[in-house]
Order: C-alpha cells, then structure tokens, then sequence
C-alpha cells in the first residue's frame, strides 16, 4: 500500500457525511434503524448561522436530524437528514450530481439477506467488483431516493487506501460516488480541489446500468480520487443522466450534498469562502455536475 493519505497532507479528507432532504425524516431514521443499525446523534432545529453559511436561510429552523454507527464516534456520523415538507423522493440514480454514498459494512452477504424484504430497495445483490474481488458490495435505495453502495473491504485493495474492515453493521461512508455527464471536466476540477492526480479507468456500474435500462456489463469511464483520511471520490461518466430539480429550500432533494473535512489552507474555488461556526469553517460550492460540497475545517 502507499503510504496513508495523511501524511501525504492532502488538503481535503475525510469524507464525514452525506446529507438527505426529505420530506419524512421519521421515514428515514426508521429504515435507517432496521436496516442499518444506526442510532440518532442529534435531533435538532438547523442552526440560522449554518444556514447562512450555507446561503440557504430558508432552511433556517428546519429539523436537523444526524444519525451515525457509534454516537460516540463522530467518524461513523455519515448520514445527516433535512426535513422539507415539500420535498419529493427523486427516482435513485436518475440524475447528474451525487449518484451514491459508499459505505463501509461489515457483512455484505449477510446484510444483503436481512435486507431483503426491509425499507430498502435493492438494486444489486452483493457481488465482488470487477477491479477486484476483495471488494464485494451491493447496492440499495432508501426512502429519501438516495442510493446506498453497501461495500465490504475483505482485504487491502493497492493502490487505493481504504479504512480497515468494519466492525459494525454499516459503519462509515468513504467513498461519495458522482455522476458527471463530462468527466474528463469533473475529474480535472477534483483533482485540482485535492492536490493529487486520479487513476481513471472504465468498468461496470451494473447497477447503474440497470437503472438506465442497459445491458449490466457495460463497462463506463470511471475515476477514483485519493483523498486524506482513507477515503476517495469516485467520479462515474454517465451522460445519460439530466440535472437534478431544485426545490425552494435551495438544495435538491434526495442527496443533496456531501460534507468533507478540509485544512484552512485549501485553496478555494472563486466564489467560495470560509464562514467561522464556533471552532469549524464551513464553505458550501456547487461542483462541475452541478453538485452540493460542504468543507469543514476545524
């Protein structure tokens, strides 16, 4: 393996979260619950300030919910979810921006028979990819119309750098996964965010391809980018997918965004700037597909 991502200071990493909005947020804690074991964290009105920091007032006051692995681990806190009462589920994998949150599991197969008559829908029952068969995962939709890539790492994987095998049910995202209708544009823009070159390569997306009603092995171009902490992007070509709609609360509904940790010193892109919360910055940009991106820095 190279050696970790830290200490090559990478500016941006770990991934920390996605972010679902939803018009039923009790719909998701449920599923999320059954399904995945997870625990609420917080249950709260949205901070105004956060919301300003944002440039979203209009989710000011609006519940907060974030759900993790282990409350006591805030790097198992994955999933925050945003009720709107006007939000309406989007078809998973439909649409350009965030296409999937790749999460860590701890037993794929298992996982893959308690889900099957539970919240969730499956799309992909647990295979092992196709660059290689220590990683074996499955793919799901949740309520929100969030798509979930359920991933169990069973071995180091070079050259990538991923976090140990899981020891809860569903413990981490580490890989957010993107769909950009021009790749080689959106690969160039994250490169140039993270300091480091990609590896990019084509292979299958069975789910993918399924929900676009193509033949499951066909391969696509896809990237992967290294970032700090063990964790990556991962960049998919898909052409065929249209914009995602925004609803008034200025974010899409389903996964509408994705928070990452980052250093003070990161260079940003014209436009974004830092906003002081206590002792975190935060800046939300819009990506080159048109996605949220939340940086955090402590």
């Amino acid at each position: 393996m190279n050696s970790p991502a830290g200490e090559r200071r990478l500016p941006v990493g770990p991934v920390q979260c996605g972010t679902l909005v939803t018009r039923d947020a009790d719909a998701v804690v449920r599923a999320y619950r059954e399904g995945l074991d997870l625990v609420v964290v917080s249950d709260a009105p949205l901070p105004a300030a956060l919301a300003a920091a944002w440039g979203k007032p209009a989710l000011a006051g609006r519940r907060m919910l974030v759900l993790g692995a282990d409350a006591a681990d805030a790097s198992t806190h994955w999933l925050r979810v945003i009720e709107w009462s006007l939000a309406a589920a989007p078809l998973p994998m439909q649409h350009s921006g965030w296409l999937a949150l790749e999460v860590l599991v701890k037993d794929v197969c298992a996982l893959g028979q308690r889900l099957e008559n539970g919240p969730f829908t499956v799309l992909g029952p647990p295979r092992a990819l196709a660059v290689n068969d220590n990683i074996w995962a499955m793919q799901v939709a949740g309520p929100a119309g969030e798509t979930l890539y359920l991933t169990e790492v069973r071995a180091p994987v070079q050259p990538f750098e991923l976090p140990p095998p899981a020891t809860h049910t569903a413990e981490r995202l580490f890989i957010p996964v993107l769909s950009a209708r021009e790749h080689a544009a959106a690969m160039d823009w994250y490169e140039e965010l993270a300091g480091c070159k990609g590896l990019r390569f084509e292979t299958r997306v069975s789910a993918l391809n399924a929900a676009l009603g193509l033949d499951p092995e066909w391969r696509r171009p896809v990237g992967t980018l290294q970032l700090a902490g063990n964790s990556m992007i991962e960049i998919d070509h898909v052409p065929e997918h249209r914009t995602p709609p925004f609803n008034a609360s200025g974010l899409p509904s389903g996964l509408a965004m994705v928070s990452f940790h980052a250093r003070r010193d990161q260079s940003l892109p014209a436009g974004a700037t830092w906003h002081e919360l206590g002792a975190t910055a935060v800046t939300l940009m819009q990506g080159p597909a048109g996605e949220c991106i939340e940086l955090l820095a402590p």
